[in-house]
């Protein structure tokens, strides 16, 4: 695991007048807005998006009266690294697939930089850019969002204290009781939820990474109601982009990630994707080449749900290794539920608050530390694990007996 005591270098002074750049005024984007702005450190918060009427509406709803909106291109570094000097920290609330755009303007600011996550492929990308944030003397946290970010946190509380740590096992569960009027109804960003779906997902096995077929080797699991008895599978997830080389230097052996969605949206998404509306390689449509995905993408947000969903969320890891030769296994689950003030999704709330509690935590000099790092070598649990419990997010651990 990296060393969670890296120097301290280019951090913001703890204390009050902290200016915090949110990129990314949608679901997840909100609720970090909201959570900065109740945070008595936070002076500023710019929110950022291509769409600056939705930006400024954010900013007004939820920004406490400290936020302020403005255009951001992410095709545009050179712009966008402009907009960031002088923020202490920029959290990247875009589409994964933006990230090493964001983080290098984040560089050329020289600010210190996270997100939500990367599907494990973006995620390993990202840390070619670990020497340039050492370099600047920048911390730059890959995943410091639900799934990945609490959970790896939790792996790391979880190891503390065995000599060999021998397996991760990430467990996301959720159930909505909202009742749609469209048969599609998602809580969290439909172009994550395609790529989801649609990417083989990738596990770690005997000590190497393994594909996985989609949607593969269900597990039952049991969680609290509403959510129940449910059935979990393997899903990309980026918590496997890091995670095993953490821990490669304590043993680990296997590493997975599951997750339960509906069987509706499964079966929808699959039928979808065998007809090739999930491609993204270009077609010819009366004389227009147009890319499936792309179009799909659009209706599917244009027909979004209008109601907040009713849902909660349970994310649950399970660390299992030896201490003085006998074999220890834990578990540590963390519940969370949706919010009526402000109207927010379970899955926004764990998603969105994790992300601002750790852009102040860097502010406080709560998190240390140099170039591009995974959240389980810089967070610290104790304080983090206490700022999630001021916002009624629950937690509960057990032994397993293996």
């Amino acid at each position: 695991m990296a060393d969670p005591s890296l120097s301290c270098l280019g951090q913001p002074t703890a204390g009050s007048g902290m200016k915090i750049f949110v990129l990314g005024a949608g679901m997840m984007g909100r609720a970090v807005v909201h959570d900065l702005g109740e945070a008595r450190e936070v002076r500023k918060i710019a929110v950022a998006d291509f769409d600056r009427a939705r930006a400024h509406d954010v900013a007004r709803k939820f920004g406490h009266g400290k936020a302020t909106a403005v255009f951001a291109d992410v095709h545009d570094t050179g712009h966008l690294s402009r907009l960031l000097r002088g923020s202490d920290v920029v959290v990247n609330c875009t589409q994964f697939n933006w990230n090493l755009e964001v983080m290098r303007a984040a560089l050329a600011a020289r600010v210190h930089y996270m997100d939500l996550g990367g599907l494990y492929h973006m995620t390993r990308k990202q840390f070619a850019l670990d020497r340039d944030f050492r370099r600047i003397g920048r911390l730059a946290i890959a995943g410091m969002g639900g799934a990945p970010g609490i959970t790896n946190v939790m792996a790391r509380e979880l190891s503390e204290g065995l000599e060999r740590v021998e397996s991760i096992r990430v467990y996301n569960a959720g159930a909505d009781q909202q009742r749609y009027d469209s048969p599609i109804a998602y809580t969290f960003s439909i172009a994550t939820i395609l790529d989801e779906l649609t990417t083989p997902p990738v596990a770690f096995e005997d000590g190497r990474y393994v594909e996985k077929p989609l949607l593969s080797d269900p597990e039952k699991g049991t969680f609290p109601v509403p959510i129940g008895n449910i059935v979990l599978r393997h899903s990309i997830h980026s918590e496997l982009g890091t995670l095993p080389v953490s821990f490669a230097q304590r043993g680990l052996r296997e590493c997975f990630f599951k997750i339960n969605y509906e069987p509706q949206l499964v079966n929808l998404v699959r039928n979808l994707a065998q007809a090739g509306f999930t491609s993204s390689q270009p077609v010819a449509v009366n004389g227009t080449r147009v890319a499936p995905r792309a179009v799909l993408l659009a209706l599917l947000q244009k027909q979004a749900p209008k109601k907040i969903p009713l849902d909660v969320e349970a994310l649950r890891v399970v660390v299992s290794g030896r201490r003085g030769g006998v074999r220890k296994a834990s578990a540590l689950e963390m519940w969370a539920d949706h919010s009526t003030r402000p109207q927010f999704s379970a899955v926004a709330r764990d998603t969105g608050y994790p992300a601002a509690i750790a852009a102040v935590m860097v502010g406080r000099g709560e998190i240390s530390g140099v170039g591009v790092q995974a959240p389980e070598s810089v967070v610290p649990p104790a304080p983090f694990f206490r700022e999630l419990k001021q916002r009624g997010f629950r937690f509960r651990r057990w032994n397993v007996r293996r």
